[in-house]
């Protein structure tokens, strides 16, 4: 386990040098190795493994673990630990439905509200993403699809759509993480045209094309679900 995180470990062995609690810092790290898949769902968490990893004491560990479960992140079992978070295909298909429903109200709303202003900045986003498509930045790429729900959500002029939007986003990250690192390049493609409808001012186009995108991701991660399958708990 440890070796998986080598090159990692240069930045987490000053963790408690920075001006950021420890505390602090080890639950952002742990969330980022999560959310990138360095932890896989089902996988046990353990304090003593975590501490070894992350060069900290158990304190830290044991803070942070609780600070993830509230996210949602990982889930306890006072007999056999932590581990990350599993879920089901039926929830998961829940999540998906939600998601594209709204995102496609969203995408829709952008296209029939969207000013000079919002337009060029759409424009912009759409001309970096194919700079780095064409260059296969990737990680520059995720990046880049990140800043594009951002802005998005913003051009749809919902404020309280918005914010539910982006509070389903936060909350499901780990479940569609992985998909979207896995895809970076098709989503942005897929990015790409909800963009060009969007500022073109095509609203139903860009509702089905936001709707598409997530069931597309959706299908992924689905996938992924049932592929895996319930892991054999360790006692």
């Amino acid at each position: 386990m440890k070796a998986e995180f080598d090159d990692w470990n240069d930045s987490w062995s000053n963790i408690g040098a920075t001006h950021q609690s420890l505390h602090y810092a080890v639950t952002k790290s742990l969330r980022e190795a999560i959310l990138k898949g360095r932890f896989k769902p089902g996988e046990r968490l353990t304090e003593s493994n975590l501490a070894d990893i992350f060069r900290v004491s158990r304190n830290p560990i044991r803070e942070a673990l609780r600070a993830l479960q509230v996210e949602g992140l990982i889930e306890v079992n006072p007999r056999r630990g932590a581990r990350v978070r599993l879920v089901s295909d039926a929830e998961a298909q829940e999540v998906i439905e939600l998601r594209a429903e709204l995102e496609g109200i969203n995408a829709r709303n952008a296209a029939r509200r969207c000013d000079g202003p919002t337009r060029e900045v759409l424009q912009r986003l759409y001309v970096e993403g194919n700079e780095a498509a064409g260059a296969a930045a990737r990680e520059r790429l995720l990046r880049i699809n990140d800043r594009f729900h951002e802005l998005l959500a913003d051009a749809g002029q919902n404020r309280y759509l918005a914010d539910y939007v982006k509070s389903l986003r936060e909350r499901t990250m780990w479940l569609f993480a992985l998909a979207q690192m896995d895809r970076a390049m098709e989503s942005w493609q897929e990015h790409a045209a909800i963009l060009q409808a969007v500022v073109t001012g095509d609203a139903e186009l860009a509702a089905l094309l936001a709707s598409r995108h997530v069931r597309k991701v959706g299908e992924q991660v689905r996938s992924g679900i049932n592929a895996a399958g319930e892991p054999v708990d360790e006692t």
